[in-house]
């Protein structure tokens, strides 16, 4: 997945994301987890809850639960090792499903808003199959903003891309939320919960923070 953003670009030091969201289809994938709290505990919390509400058999040893807090866990790991990426959401309404990361950067707003948009949504990224489709996309909190879907080829894979932004003049800051996923059928499919979530997404003062995060 290619995420790395324009170098100019820097952490937003003054705002940040408030984001209600749908807790049957997300999954949170925060940067950081509280104290007594790890990356293993928090993977295996909500395998156990997603497997005991879903009334699927996890099988002997609960093996469907430790298989799929072991998903979350390295899904947790690449995000934030490989990723630009400051905040995260795993999509899996259903187990049958798999699990697909959408990342969130917050950065400072840096020059030309379309321009800075254009760049956080790679719409004249080059190596794509076609031009990327892009499109105006307006978000219930955050606002008009920019979406692009793209298709890379990987070999014999084709990826897709999705790509949304936005920038708030009064926090001088600019949010991509991005994912990637080699079964485009997955990919779109969860557009419908993606975009839900991007409605329930609002920058906010990072003064906030201690109430909001």
């Amino acid at each position: 997945m290619t995420t790395t953003p324009p170098v100019t670009l820097e952490m937003s030091r003054e705002g940040w994301i408030s984001v209600t969201y749908n807790q049957a289809a997300w999954i949170p994938c925060p940067p950081a987890f509280p104290e007594g709290e790890d990356q293993r505990s928090w993977a295996l919390l909500f395998a156990q809850e997603w497997w005991a509400r879903s009334g699927f058999d996890p099988g002997r040893g609960d093996l469907g639960v430790r298989a799929l807090a072991q998903t979350l866990a390295e899904i947790h790991q690449t995000a934030y090792t490989s990723l630009a990426m400051h905040d995260g959401f795993i999509h899996l309404p259903d187990l049958r499903l798999a699990p697909l990361l959408v990342g969130v950067g917050v950065w400072a707003a840096d020059g030309e808003r379309d321009a800075q948009l254009r760049a956080l949504v790679r719409a004249d990224t080059p190596g794509t199959l076609r031009p990327p489709l892009v499109e105006e996309f307006r978000a219930a909190r955050m606002g008009p903003g920019l979406k692009a879907l793209s298709h890379v080829q990987h070999g014999e894979t084709v990826m897709g891309f999705l790509s949304y932004a936005w920038r708030s003049q009064e926090h001088a800051t600019a949010v991509r939320m991005f994912t990637a996923c080699p079964d485009l059928g997955r990919l779109h499919r969860a557009v419908p919960d993606i975009e839900q979530l991007a409605d329930g997404m609002t920058i906010i003062s990072r003064g906030y923070l201690g109430s909001s995060e």
